[in-house]
Parts: structure tokens; sequence; C-alpha cells
């Protein structure tokens, strides 16, 4: 499946699927906007288990690697 650090860069995509388990990372990300069905652009990408950096909704947020891992996207058309 395809998730943020196995994503593209400033490629479009919609989130699909949220697995994180700790719930009060998962609370402070749907309070920013990130949840299912949010459109998001990879802006960049750390090596190893280093940070995301993702547009949403006209913001940047940066997003610990282990987290990244448990976001699931598809690709956005149009």
């Amino acid at each position: 499946m395809l998730n943020l650090k196995t994503g593209i860069l400033e490629k479009n995509y919609k989130v699909t699927d949220l697995k994180i388990k700790n719930k009060h990372m998962r609370q402070r990300l749907n309070a920013l906007g990130l949840n299912q069905g949010t459109s998001v652009k990879i802006k960049q990408k750390c090596l190893f288990k280093g940070p995301c950096i993702l547009e949403i909704n006209g913001q940047n947020l940066s997003i610990r690697g282990c987290d990244a891992c448990q976001i699931f996207l598809e690709e956005a058309h149009g």
C-alpha cells in the first residue's frame, strides 16, 4: 500500500486511512486537518526514519517518519 514515506514528492494524494494507534497524536492530526479524505501533497522526505513535510489546506506540516508510515494514500485524480 502507498503511504507518506513511499509517495512521490510534489504529487497530489488523498488520505485513505490513518492507522496511528496513539489517540492523542490522531486527535492532533485531525485538529490540523489531516483525516480521511484530505488532499495532501508531499513536499519533502528525509532519509532513513526522518520526518516528512506535507502540505495540507495551504499549510505545511512535519510528521515523524514512524507516523508517516501509518498514513495511507491514494493518487488524487484531477
